[in-house]
């Protein structure tokens, strides 16, 4: 796994991907960055769900301030040494990424929550989170909402399985 782009780009992200995490492909990351920006200094940015930590590196390494969420505890502490081979410090949360979403907000909230779950209810909980730009990863087939509070679906690209879709505040 490496990173695709910044100041870290092509660095090795240490370790292995911890069971159960679906990686986001780098082609899907790439696109990501491209539709969102390459230069993220004095951004803020929250990843909803760490996992690999591969999106959270990705910020980071385009200059942006990133808090970051995982649930799973021995998947934290694979983060934090992930964070440390790499030399990125990161505000990292252990727990749910709901209870985070309500605590503050940022210019960019990205949401990967596992397929399963409907993205629908997460654009809906990221939408009140993000100052600007709420991004969620999910899977194909799902009709996602033209508007949520005041974000406003400004693009959905599909790639292979995944679907990328960005909401941007409206005027």
């Amino acid at each position: 796994m490496k990173i695709t782009g910044g100041t870290m780009r092509g660095r090795v992200v240490p370790g292995s991907v911890p069971k159960g995490v679906r990686p986001t492909s780098s082609r899907v990351r790439e696109a990501m960055f491209s539709m969102i920006g390459q230069e993220l200094d004095g951004v803020t940015v929250l990843d909803g769900f760490a996992g690999s930590g591969l999106l959270t590196f990705e910020a980071a390494s385009r200059g942006a301030t990133v808090t970051t969420v995982e649930r799973n505890r021995s998947v934290v502490r694979q983060l934090r040494e992930r964070a440390a081979g790499l030399g990125v410090t990161l505000d990292l949360r252990s727990g749910d990424a709901r209870d985070t979403l309500s605590t503050g907000s940022w210019d960019i909230v990205i949401l990967d929550p596992p397929y399963a779950d409907d993205p629908v209810d997460w654009v809906s909980a990221g939408a009140s989170a993000t100052d600007s730009m709420l991004v969620i990863e999910h899977a194909a087939g799902t009709v996602m909402p033209a508007t949520v509070g005041n974000l406003v679906l400004d693009r959905s690209r599909r790639y292979g399985d995944s679907v990328l879709t960005i909401y941007r505040r409206g005027a």
